[in-house]
């Protein structure tokens, strides 16, 4: 144990050539990393649970761990290499992108996972700066809300004034625009994310004559079938 201890602590001081620091400690150790802690920040996952996203945070936690720790071993080696120049620069650049990358990772990973909320309401206040947004010649976006999980768009038809149409087709109008919402990729994430949609109408006065309320649920169960398949194509390694 006090040979280990020993030696871990002549790399953390540079003390060991810069050859084994950085081949062995550095490129062959990350390599091992990657095989067995392999991270695919931002994927899509519709089975990933709170606990699997504190797991996997914790791990690439202590992967950046290591990171800072073979940086200061490998500059500090480098400073002390009596050889070429351009080889001790060259591996104080490679272990310093490497640093700089694996923090941005791990600052993506943590948007990902613990400030989805927060990024998604920046995301709605962006919108509502640019409202009322005319989404075809008859339809017009003039609110957005959100609150919890609840996202609110309330949209105005321009040519329709339903106290003098009664719009007898609602149910149709009603069915047509839940099918679009889940149809639509960006919808169905947030749906799976459990977040509801609620489509409020309004004719061409101002009147509401709609609201539609759409939850995972409401699309049925066929919304997972192209995770699943995603999830056996990536087992039988064909993704």
């Amino acid at each position: 144990m006090t040979t280990n201890e020993s030696y871990f602590r002549k790399l953390i001081k540079g003390e060991i050539s810069l050859s084994i620091t950085f081949w062995i400690w550095f490129v062959f150790a990350n390599l091992l990393l990657n095989v067995f802690f392999g991270f695919n920040i931002g994927e899509d996952s519709f089975e990933i649970t709170e606990s699997d996203k504190i797991i996997d945070f914790s791990l690439y936690s202590l992967r950046i761990i290591y990171t800072i720790f073979i940086f200061i071993a490998v500059i500090r080696s480098a400073n002390k290499y009596l050889g070429s120049k351009f080889w001790s620069f060259m591996a104080k650049i490679m272990v310093t992108i490497n640093l700089m990358f694996s923090l941005f990772a791990l600052n993506d990973l943590a948007k990902i996972y613990f400030m989805e909320e927060y990024i998604i309401k920046s995301e709605i206040e962006k919108l509502k700066d640019q409202l009322p947004i005319k989404v075809d010649s008859y339809t017009q976006l003039q609110n957005v809300e959100i609150v919890e999980k609840n996202i609110a768009y309330t949209y105005q038809l321009l040519s329709l004034n339903i106290q003098k149409n009664r719009m007898p087709r609602l149910k149709n109008f009603r069915k047509r625009v839940q099918e679009s919402i889940c149809e639509d990729e960006n919808y169905l994430k947030l749906l799976k994310k459990d977040y509801v949609l609620n489509y409020t109408y309004l004719d061409n006065t101002g009147t509401k004559f709609l609201n539609v309320k759409t939850d995972v649920a409401s699309c049925g169960k066929s919304v997972y079938d192209l995770d699943i398949l995603k999830q056996i194509l990536k087992a039988q390694g064909q993704m």
